[in-house]
């Protein structure tokens, strides 16, 4: 019965497997708060220059845009994936070797499939603690370790006092035994949240074996370098895997108070841990090879759900091409051709697309060098890193205004631009404060970027604005037609600043009563 189960189930997996290959992930209601683990504690850990900040993470919703990417079929995989999104790659190297391995997966289905298998079967555990490990294991060991073994053979010890004093035996067995019961009920509370860590991390090295075992691989970088991670920890897979994962598990009565008796769940914790520790720079390799494979294959289903996409062709100068460019979001984008070569402002009237095209550049400025994947026909530039300063709000916790927000939100996008090249979208630039300051200051503030080694783009309402620094910055706007039917948006970017404004046309389209709409038009035109 349990075979014909289990056959079943492989069954399912597979058609499961087959048939969610190049679509849009299903499953997107998952809490992130696991997933980002390993990117929390590698910020915390790591000081990289050139990482997306919290700031441009939210503006772009990245959220959501990995949601859409992340095919992954291990934890391993997506929490590796959602880190290399918030790290974009300025060593062109590992991004050719990334795609490297990607083509290879395309060009063997069938192997591809394989490995995607033995990765669902290691499958997903929320919060694992494999970051922890990386970032912390040296804390994680139950000191002094040699004590356990000694107290581990005490039990037996005492049981030759037998074949002298029988009473004396009995006494020293028990007290043994309850000792040793006792510590190991202690210990197993301090060990309990590591215990899922080691288990996953047992999990991972069977995972490890099956995939290396794979015909046709085995001289790819990334497989070569997990089989060398991979030897130095295969030892742990026999009688410690055994132990450790059988002790969350209905083993019969003696055998639990055997194990609690000779201490065994506490050796064979230490004993993999020490290991970890003895081999730090193995285990995360380990694991970050593990999470390339997965990685490329969610990259290989993602480009296959996609109308099309491209590689980015990466340069030395300081501009942005672009056709047939789309945000990878939409259900039904509108296409985008032309390229940006110097900072510039972007006008245009309410809900034309202003907002949403600068998304759609900087998204996939972060998508370029990460997954080396790209929703356009051609998309080529100079490696950046991207920055943002768009979906602001008033700080209440912090008793800030949405002003103070804004310009210290502004004022980090300087601060970065001084230590790596950036490409900057501001949304609706120092929109926080009284019409004439905001020109002013805004005009102050892109003049100062013009100065900078970087790219900025700004979309905003202020014509003025763009009329005032014209010639400094390239001008380019979004507009809209009023036809029978109503206002209507094309969402395609044009040349030169807007000539058309429609705030107090939507009024009229929206309902308001003439009255309002007639006095907000007198007052314009004065």
């Amino acid at each position: 019965m349990f075979i014909s189960w289990y056959l079943i189930d492989i069954r399912n997996l597979k058609r499961s497997l087959r048939e969610s290959f190049g679509k849009p992930p299903q499953k997107q209601d998952y809490a992130i708060g696991s997933i980002e683990s390993y990117h929390v504690y590698r910020s915390a850990s790591v000081d990289i220059l050139e990482r997306v900040d919290a700031l441009t993470w939210n503006d772009l919703d990245m959220d959501k845009v990995f949601r859409r990417i992340n095919a992954c079929q291990s934890s391993v995989g997506e929490e590796y994936l959602y880190s290399c999104l918030h790290e974009p790659q300025f060593n062109l190297e590992k991004l050719e070797l990334r795609e490297k391995f990607i083509s290879r997966m395309s060009e063997q289905p069938e192997t591809c499939f394989k490995i995607r298998m033995r990765l669902a079967r290691l499958g997903k555990v929320n919060f694992n603690g494999l970051a922890e490990l990386i970032y912390g294991v040296d804390k994680k060991a139950l000191e002094p370790t040699d004590i356990y073994s000694v107290l581990a053979i005490m039990p037996i010890l005492c049981a030759g006092l037998l074949f002298i004093n029988i009473l004396v035996g009995i006494v020293s067995v028990v007290a043994a035994l309850t000792l040793n019961t006792v510590i190991n009920l202690k210990n197993r509370r301090k060990i309990e949240s590591s215990f899922t860590a080691v288990q996953y991390f047992l999990a991972m090295l069977f995972c490890c074996e099956k995939i290396k075992k794979i015909a046709g691989i085995q001289d790819e970088q990334h497989i070569a370098r997990l089989c060398e991670s991979f030897r130095v920890f295969k030892p742990l897979m026999r009688r410690s895997a055994e132990n450790i994962t059988a002790s969350s598990n209905e083993t019969g009565m003696l055998k639990e108070f055997s194990r609690a008796w000779f201490l065994s769940d506490i050796r064979n914790y230490n004993k993999i841990i020490g290991a970890i520790v003895k081999n730090k720079e193995q285990f995360h390799d380990l694991y970050k090879r593990l999470g390339e494979i997965d990685l490329a294959i969610s990259v290989l289903s993602f480009r296959e759900s996609l109308n099309f996409w491209c590689n980015p062709d990466f340069r030395d100068e300081s501009r942005i091409d672009f056709k047939e460019i789309y945000h990878p979001l939409l259900s039904a984008p509108v296409m985008n051709d032309g390229f940006i070569y110097k900072n510039s402002i972007i006008t245009g009237s309410n809900a034309s697309g202003k907002s949403t095209f600068i998304k759609t550049l900087a998204v996939n400025g972060i998508l370029a060098q990460s997954i080396f994947t790209c929703t356009a026909q051609v998309y080529a530039a100079r490696p950046a890193l991207v920055m943002t300063s768009m979906a602001l709000r008033d700080d209440i916790s912090e008793g800030e205004s949405y002003f103070i927000t804004e310009i210290k939100s502004l004022k980090r996008i300087l601060d970065k631009i001084k230590e790596v090249y950036c490409v900057c979208y501001i949304d609706e630039i120092l929109r926080g404060t009284n019409t004439t300051e905001r020109i002013a200051a805004s005009a102050s503030i892109l003049e100062y970027i013009s100065g900078l080694d970087c790219l900025c783009l700004a979309a905003s309402h202020d014509i003025e604005l763009a009329e005032m620094l014209d010639g400094l910055v390239d001008n380019y706007h979004f507009r809209e037609e009023i036809a029978d039917r109503g206002m209507i948006f094309d969402y395609k970017i044009k040349n030169g600043v807007a000539n058309t404004r429609n705030a107090i046309k939507l009024l009229r389209y929206m309902g308001f009563e003439n009255a309002i709409v007639e006095k907000a038009e007198n007052l314009a035109d004065k």
